[in-house]
């Protein structure tokens, strides 16, 4: 009887671009991951049939949300959507489809598909139809799904998936609504590789890490590039050179590799500079990660810009010279235009640059200084709602100072804050700044208090049009270099059709960028800022994305370090010298209070590149760096770190008269079983082995060395040493000495593949001078990684997938990425999981060899999954590896039980938040819609909250006290502020954000519960309510009969927060129910210049760092575990279900033991007196803490 099995490949070789925390959810365009398989899923979340009537004709034209169309002139218009995937960069893939659900019509007429050329006013075109296609019952189309070729963002290689969820038969005129599909990207062969760097770039991590769910960064530094920036001359530039290199020589110092090339060599045509940008990205070892445009794009300093054509406007905008490989927007470097029309000019921005990184001015604190100025008056309330999230935003990481500019008079408010000094000057609102302009930026006096501007407007970035500079030129041009104003770097918007909707949404992509993701450049956090463009518009409608991609440009060195804090001093300690011969130098970083500093980043350089090392520090603030020249002189010390002064020192390498080091890489490895050496004979460390390692020493002095003595020591517990010291006697200078005495040592079996030996040598002569030298050596060994999980459950109605309540066989294949095979290994199986019992922990690999795959398909482990675990569960497999060759490790590997539906709770998210909704019949948390009525006009009992809506930027929100602490993503809080626009703030908030975003993300208030976000208005007897029900401990607001802006849909929820205290959880935090009486979710809007709000509305929650969040549905999408809401269905959000703690572990020690019986005792006979967590003592679930409980644990711990 054969075994259903399934490999889950843990390296997967497709991560799915799902934009989540911990929930795999479902695209909008309707894709899905299947657990950790690579199989995808797709559902049709919606659709409709339009009619359509061409001369006198009417036909049906399918519609679903982000369909395109791919069809020829003539063929049946049927929409296509598309998603993308991380793949292996040299393999070939092809697509198979598996129709799991379809819907059929009959006699429907297809609309033929009749230009893709624009037709001008009334002008009619023929009918067009393709009469072979349409006189065929053949399935069209003829295939279902297509893959792109692949295209890449930096060094990420990702395929574009396309699939049509219809087909139509046009004889027989049926159509084949397809609303559930499996499709497999299956490797077909291997390909040319697509050219990407070989080493991933440090500088674009962070954006990975913000839009790709499950990238990982690597551990090993080898896997990184060194920082490089690139920067782009005028032909002109040899005038330029000695302000340029005041930049070039502390971009170098400070760790970059830096290269400059000059149009007058590359060319001066756009094409041209974008070529050698393009070969630096493709060949060099290190290609730029930033690319810096010196100069304006008119005038004498020429480096051109590019002008776009998706709209009439033709904006200019250098984002093209960021598109290295495909057709795609994805950027492969991080640009910015140092903007100049004359060498003062020039030489002012490259002050403002380098002092305010070396050197900030710390005279007074600014740092926790910004200004946001919102205009409403053309562009709408937006602009300050849009400030208001910035704000809130900084504030929540340590800005005491964050000003706001809402009402004229606009300049003069500007100039003061500018003046007073600001990290960041934000403004939104509209063409002509309010009337700020280049003026009032001359007339500033906010010396080197200089922020980051981010003037986001119509015309701010007109960088290529008209005789003067644009306002955000201006900005950093302004000033002299001794005495600067304006800014250090801004961002502006090209031409005066920009839109308020895509100007908010790069607004506050830039600064979640820097504040929530951590971004420490300007260039980076525009990129972030244009990326937050396609997280929310992934459409692209009418090109908007490509569009405001393309006019928004930094002026400013990209690399640019910013600061959000104030700045912490180092303290660096290393040797002041340094003899010739020595081959490293250890350097210590700690902070003011003498505590280490990790990852900060330290770099020695000598000379024209004679030395340049960089590393970051270690968890002890410790790092050591190589020295590879006899050369002496002095060398360039300089650590930097996010809102750390940089330390800039030096050393010194010197000669002595007497210098005895060992010679770098001379070292001989000795395993041939003769003296005291045992081995493989194969001259490389092993484990196990007994090494004699002869190292030879020279005498770098001019004077004889007398009575030399060596001692090697290591801090590795892989070695043990037999013969550890020497006696050398005396070496005359410039000889060699120690070319046959050896150290001897024993390597433990355990050793793996490249693990460091961690050798120094010491050395001293007859006066007790010494020296040291590293000695680098590693030992080679097998490596072994978790490379698969086979599941082989039932042969007749297994999934090849561990679910809850069954019983399977697991197979691990192992991966030797080591250099040597590996016999007789032997796993031991555990779990992190409770629920997840191991039956058979025992596994045998009878041989790996090197780079080569095992499966313990002789001796399986077996395993059961509780009944009681939430399908999607994520656990950890352990397996503890041992063989008889000494090999030792451990290895963890990621492992999920069951697939999530519809019927199953969502989440959790990274807190341990679950939703579970009036369709997961099947949990016992799952909530029945049961509506409490408290609008006084229908009988209930609530209080009117006095709130005015009459929709678009006319919002309106007010603060209500709590009648219980609520506790919230695990802080407390007394107060709620509650908006029209359907959605609670915890704490205090004037923002009244109408148009609604991704949950988490920027946008909004945090932390908020989004009950039914979206523009809501309460005319038409729309009302809010709250209400204390005291007799159910719960507290309710209840939006009455409002309705939506976009199309007018009546609209009735309510959220109701229950009192923990008597609601019990296992984390302490607050239930939230959310209960839908009417519910039309119709905001579709459209995306014209007079566009209405669209989106859908929003359903989730988000915590106060906006970063962590469980979103239900936003845009009409909903993940896989959701059910699509309607009237009289109801969410509750909750922490049980998490598996975080166990009932009765009241000590919360991991453990059920009498220690818990007696504190529970204790307890009860208080009167319920005392501090426990109630959930956690709860054990039998009946809300009543009391000895039933006590008897409950009791019977747990006896195994009842």
């Amino acid at each position: 009887m054969r075994s259903i099995s399934k490999k889950i490949v843990i390296v997967s070789s497709l991560l799915f671009l799902c934009f989540a925390e911990d929930e795999l959810k479902r695209l909008r365009s309707g894709f899905a991951i299947q657990g950790d398989d690579e199989k995808m899923n797709y559902i049709l979340l919606d659709y409709e049939l339009q009619d359509v009537t061409i001369n006198g004709q009417t036909f049906k034209k399918p519609i679903i949300p982000f369909g395109g169309l791919n069809a020829e002139e003539g063929e049946p218009v049927l929409p296509t959507v598309t998603t993308f995937y991380q793949v292996a960069p040299n393999k070939s893939y092809n697509i198979e489809v598996s129709i799991q659900s379809s819907e059929f019509f009959e006699n429907i007429d297809i609309i033929p598909h009749q230009t893709w050329d624009p037709v001008p006013g009334e002008a009619t075109v023929p009918f067009k139809r393709n009469i072979d296609l349409y006189t065929s019952d053949e399935p069209f189309p003829k295939k279902q799904a297509s893959i792109s070729q692949i295209i890449v963002f930096r060094d990420l290689p990702v395929v574009k998936v396309s699939f049509t969820p219809f087909r139509y038969r046009p004889l027989s005129r049926q159509l084949e609504i397809i609303t559930s599909a499996d499709i497999d990207l299956v490797e077909t062969g291997n390909i040319e590789p697509v050219q990407i760097p070989s080493r991933r770039s440090r500088a674009f991590e962070p954006l990975y890490e913000s839009i790709i769910v499950n990238y990982n960064r690597s551990i090993s530094d080898v896997n990184y590039q060194k920082p490089s920036i690139l920067y782009i001359l005028p032909s002109n530039s040899s005038n330029l050179m000695s302000n340029l290199d005041i930049l070039f020589e502390w971009r170098h110092k400070s760790g970059y590799v830096v290269n400059y090339a000059s149009t007058s060599t590359i060319g001066t045509s756009t094409n041209a500079i974008k070529n050698y940008i393009s070969n630096a990205y493709n060949t060099w070892t290190d290609p730029p990660e930033y690319v810096a445009l010196v100069g304006d794009a008119t005038g004498s300093y020429l480096i051109p810009t590019y002008f776009e054509n998706y709209s009439s406007y033709n904006g200019e905008g250098d984002h093209p010279y960021s598109q290295l490989v495909g057709n795609d927007i994805l950027p492969e470097v991080i640009l910015g235009r140092l903007s100049f029309s004359s060498t003062t000019e020039l030489a002012t921005i490259i002050n403002k640059t380098v002092q305010y990184e070396k050197n900030p001015y710390i005279a007074q604190n600014w740092f926790h200084s910004a200004s946001m100025v919102g205009d409403p008056s053309s562009s709408g309330i937006s602009t300050i709602i849009t400030s208001e999230n910035i704000k809130e935003m900084m504030e929540f990481h340590g800005y005491t100072d964050v000003r706001t500019i809402y009402n004229s008079p606009f300049p003069s408010q500007m100039v003061s804050d500018l003046n007073a000094g600001l990290t960041f000057f934000n403004y939104r609102g509209y063409w002509g700044v309010s009337g700020f302009g280049n003026g009032n930026i001359n007339s500033l006096s906010n010396g080197f208090k200089l922020p980051v501007a981010t003037i986001i407007t119509c015309g701010s970035g007109s960088f290529a049009s008209g005789s003067t500079p644009c306002i955000s030129e201006a900005f950093v041009r302004a000033g002299t270099p001794t005495q600067p104003k304006g800014a250090v770097a801004s961002i502006g918007t090209a031409t005066l059709g920009t839109h308020t909707m895509f100007n908010n949404v790069v607004d506050m992509g830039f600064y979640y960028g820097i504040f929530s993701d951590g971004l420490e450049t300007a260039g980076s956090a525009l990129v972030r800022g244009k990326l937050n463009l396609y997280l929310n518009y992934p459409d692209n409608p009418n090109n908007y994305v490509n569009i405001f991609t393309h006019w928004n440009n930094l002026f400013g060195d990209p690399a640019l370090r910013m600061w959000t804090d104030v700045p912490k001093t180092f303290t660096v300690s290393h040797g002041p010298t340094v003899a010739v011969g020595t081959n490293f130098i250890d350097v210590t970083v700690s902070d003011y209070f003498n505590m280490p500093v990790v990852d900060a980043y330290v770099t020695i350089l000598k000379g024209d590149d004679v030395i340049f090392e960089s590393a970051f520090t270690d968890v002890n603030g410790y790092v050591s760096l190589p020295i590879s020249t006899i050369s002496t002189g002095d060398v360039n010390v300089t650590v930097v770190k996010r809102n750390y002064i940089p330390y800039q020192g030096q050393f010194q390498i010197i000669d002595q008269d007497v210098n005895v080091n060992a010679i770098n890489g001379g070292y001989i490895v000795d395993d041939d079983n003769q003296g005291n050496s045992a081995g493989n004979e194969n001259g490389i460390v092993n484990g196990g082995e007994t090494i004699e390692l002869t190292i030879p020493v020279y005498n770098y002095g001019t004077e004889e060395a007398q009575e030399v003595y060596c001692k090697l020591t290591s801090y590795s517990e892989l070695v043990t040493f037999i013969a550890d010291s020497l006696y050398i006697g005396s070496i005359e200078s410039g000889m060699t000495a120690n070319i046959d005495q050896p150290f001897v040592f024993e390597i433990q079996p355990s050793a793996m593949e490249k693990d460091n030996l961690d050798l120094r040598l010491f050395v001293e002569d007859i006066n007790g001078i010494s020296w040291w030298s590293e000695i680098k050596l590693f030992s080679a060994g097998s490596l072994l990684k978790a490379n698969a999980v086979i599941v082989k459950d039932d042969p007749v109605y297994g999934n090849g997938i561990l679910d809850p309540g069954e019983t399977a066989e697991i197979e691990i294949e192992l991966l030797n990425d080591g250099t040597v095979l590996v016999n007789n290994v032997t796993g031991m199986l555990s779990s992190n999981l409770s629920s997840i019992d191991i039956i058979d922990d025992h596994g045998y690999w009878p041989v790996i060899l090197s780079d080569n795959m095992s499966i313990n398909n002789t001796d399986r482990f077996e395993v059961s999954a509780a009944e009681d675990i939430i399908p999607g569960t994520r656990a950890e497999l352990i397996i503890n590896l041992e063989s008889t060759s000494g090999l030792s490790t451990s290895v963890n590997i990621p492992f999920q039980i069951g697939i999530k539906d519809v019927n199953d709770p969502l989440g959790p998210d990274a807190y341990g938040y679950y939703a579970y909704d009036s369709g997961d019949i099947l949990y016992s948390n799952a909530p029945y819609f049961n509506w409490v009525e408290i609008d006084d006009r229908y009988g209930g009992s609530g209080t009117q909250l006095l709130l005015s809506d009459n929709g678009d930027d006319q919002d309106d929100v007010t603060t209500v006290d709590l009648p219980f602490t609520f506790k919230f993503y695990g802080i407390d809080y007394d107060q709620i502020s509650v908006s029209s626009n359907g959605w609670i703030a915890m704490g205090n908030t004037s923002m009244q954000s109408f148009r609604n975003y991704h949950l988490p993300g920027p946008g909004g208030p945090s932390p908020m519960i989004a009950v039914f976000w979206d523009d809501l208005t309460t005319t038409s007897n729309g009302r809010v309510y709250k209400w204390y029900d005291e007799e159910n401990n719960q507290f309710i607001i209840e939006w009455s009969r409002v309705r939506t802006y976009d199309n007018n849909s009546l609209e009735t929820f309510q959220v109701i927060l229950r009192d923990a205290q008597h609601y019990f959880t296992p984390t302490s935090d607050g239930e939230i129910l959310i209960q839908f009486a009417d519910f039309n979710n119709t905001s579709t809007g459209n995306f014209g210049w007079g566009q209405i709000h669209g989106s859908y509305c929003t359903v989730g929650l988000e915590d106060h760092t906006e970063k962590v969040g469980l979103e239900y549905t936003f845009n009409n999408d909903y993940p896989v575990a959701a059910m699509p809401l309607q009237d009289s269905t109801a969410i509750l959000f909750t922490t049980r279900g998490s598996n975080i703690r166990q009932r009765g572990d009241i000590n919360q020690d991991g453990v059920l033991n009498i220690i818990d019986v007696l504190t529970l005792v204790d307890f009860v006979q208080a009167n319920n007196a005392g501090s426990l967590n109630p959930y956690l003592a709860d054990v039998n679930a009946d809300e009543t803490i009391n000895f039933l409980d006590m008897i409950s644990i009791v019977r747990e711990i006896m195994g009842f």
